[in-house]
């Protein structure tokens, strides 16, 4: 990759946690720069949604009158609002994605709610979308589209999905029968972004995940012990205090404190290779004096020492934590369930 269409990237590294909001301010840019990028909007925009006023103009962080603030605006030639866009790679959805976005769309004429994304992120984005809209009572129906396009039923409001390479690649390809080489280089950078972005990105665990986890995943699944155990602490039902991160050979790990039960909790690649049933897990110490055939029942532990910890497949990073913490949590009180041995 060339050096210049590394700067996004390198800006992201030098100032981590902006990824989204430098993709932001740069397709900002291009829209600013470019006419065709504009026109490849629309042709992105129209492949989903039939008869929507065409964008002429994309604006960031506007905030709505209800206090909204979606990432990019595109308005018509009338300067109405006619679609929001979320920038998305693996960040979780905030509290108004996308009802409150929802909402916002004008109900005159056709408008749109579009979530941009990583390719590998679209197919869990998609049904989560579906899903929140649902779950607030919202029904949304299938339209003729070319790509994954719904409409609020009743409604001329439509959600849609895109992923970068079908934006980027329509931008680039509009820009570069216009002649305009500066464009294209800008796109090259945002290419370059999306991709360092998606590197070292959580992404779902795949279902059938070979039983020996890449070292990317690892490196991930030790993201995961760490902030399981925060949760935990934050919640006070666990404490690291006077205890520390301990690897072992099978894995990384810590001893967290239970119930007064000091336990250790992390990976062990030997269990996982033998029964790929999850990487995570909790490892009851000689020392730990507590009804381990009740532990064991409760908990579907194949042996008195390791306890599983639940690891969700095919979604993203805030929904696996949230499995690992609920799985942690279960551990707990099976330990307050079990401090009297039986013998």
């Amino acid at each position: 990759m060339p050096y210049a269409d590394e700067l996004l990237a390198n800006l992201v590294s030098s100032f981590p946690g902006n990824t989204e909001n430098i993709a932001t301010e740069a397709l900002r840019h291009v829209f600013d720069l470019s006419d065709a990028s504009v026109e490849a909007l629309n042709d992105v925009v129209g492949s989903g949604v039939r008869d929507l006023e065409p964008i002429a103009k994309v604006r960031t962080q506007v905030v709505g009158a209800d206090g909204t603030q979606p990432d990019l605006v595109g308005f018509d030639r009338e300067g109405r609002e006619r679609a929001l866009i979320e920038v998305k790679f693996w960040a979780s959805l905030t509290p108004n994605q996308p009802n409150g976005y929802l909402a916002r769309l004008p109900s005159d004429s056709p408008a749109l709610l579009m979530f941009l994304a990583p390719r590998d992120r679209v197919h869990t984005l998609w049904p989560q979308l579906r899903e929140l809209v649902a779950s607030t009572g919202g029904e949304l129906e299938e339209v003729d589209s070319e790509r994954r396009s719904l409409r609020l039923t009743g409604t001329q409001k439509h959600l849609m999905v895109v992923s970068w390479r079908g934006l980027l690649d329509a931008m680039a390809a509009r820009s570069r029968d216009a002649g305009e080489t500066g464009v294209e280089s800008v796109i090259r950078q945002i290419r370059s972004l999306a991709r360092y972005a998606d590197s070292g990105a959580f992404k779902p665990v795949p279902e059938g995940e070979d039983k020996v986890p890449v070292p990317n995943r690892l490196r991930l699944y030790k993201r995961l012990v760490n902030d399981a155990t925060e949760r935990g602490v934050a919640q006070e039902w666990v404490s690291r205090k006077g205890l520390r991160a301990t690897p072992r050979r099978y894995g990384y790990g810590r001893y967290i404190r239970i119930h007064r039960e000091v336990v250790w909790f992390g990976i062990n690649n030997e269990l996982f290779e033998s029964s790929a049933q999850t990487p995570l897990w909790v490892h009851f110490p000689d020392w730990v004096k507590i009804d381990r055939r009740h532990l064991r029942r409760v908990l579907g532990m194949p042996d008195e020492e390791w306890a599983p910890v639940e690891l969700r497949r095919e979604v993203e990073y805030a929904q696996v934590l949230d499995g690992v913490v609920e799985s942690l949590r279960q551990v707990s009180d099976a330990i307050a369930g079990s401090r009297h041995p039986t013998g």
